[in-house]
């Protein structure tokens, strides 16, 4: 899967690569939630926006994690 991060949502990156899960509870403390329980159908832009993530750092996070699930 090739990461779109406006328009691929948490849901779909989850079920492409379940190794993910572990990056989005990586951000659950600066987000004060479960990302995963509140943040699934947005997008990864989205979701950045609504919790005041770091939008890059999130993304590059999750391209290291595809990355490393792909070979």
């Amino acid at each position: 899967m090739t990461l779109d991060p406006d328009t691929a949502t948490v849901l779909e990156v989850v079920a492409a690569c379940p190794a993910t899960q572990a990056v989005f509870r990586r951000y659950d403390t600066a987000a004060g939630c479960c990302l995963l329980c509140e943040g699934l159908f947005e997008t990864i832009c989205g979701l950045a926006a609504r919790f005041d993530l770091d939008r890059e750092a999130l993304v590059n996070d999750l391209r290291a994690v595809m990355k490393k699930e792909e070979v």
